[in-house]
């Protein structure tokens, strides 16, 4: 693997392509979610996909890993530095639609740390999947 800067010029494109991806992704998650609940009379019993750990988990992780690979391929240069811009990017996103959604009671909006703490699980499993993908873009040469 060659000797990639931590810190470069960002690509704005990969970073805005890679977002895109991920609201994408993050759509048909809580879709997924939201179909697979019953309906508003059994609300107590069911929790459909909510309750499936492995659901749960692929599609967390894989929720930040493909927009993370899409993004390291792209971007050519500094893959941690675009991967962590990319974990904001996705926070930003996700806590914008939150504070949208939830505008009607806004003591359900996350506190500054649970933000900052996203910030920084997205910004570490975005960079991840960059950091693969510039190995496996780097062998390749």
């Amino acid at each position: 693997m060659a000797f990639q800067p931590f810190i470069s010029k960002p690509n704005p494109h990969a970073i805005a392509l890679a977002t895109v991806l991920y609201g994408l992704l993050y759509f048909v998650f809580i879709t997924a979610l939201k179909i697979s609940m019953s309906p508003a009379a059994d609300a107590g019993t069911d929790t459909g996909l909510w309750s499936n750990p492995i659901f749960m988990t692929i599609f967390g992780y894989m929720q930040y890993l493909l927009p993370g690979l899409v993004v390291g391929y792209l971007a050519r240069r500094s893959p941690m530095m675009h991967g962590y811009l990319l974990g904001i990017a996705t926070t930003a996103l996700v806590y914008t639609y939150a504070s949208v959604a939830y505008s009607d009671t806004p003591d359900s909006l996350p506190t500054t740390y649970t933000v900052l703490y996203t910030c920084f699980v997205a910004g570490v499993w975005c960079s991840l999947g960059a950091i693969i993908a510039d190995h496996f873009s780097s062998r390749n040469q």
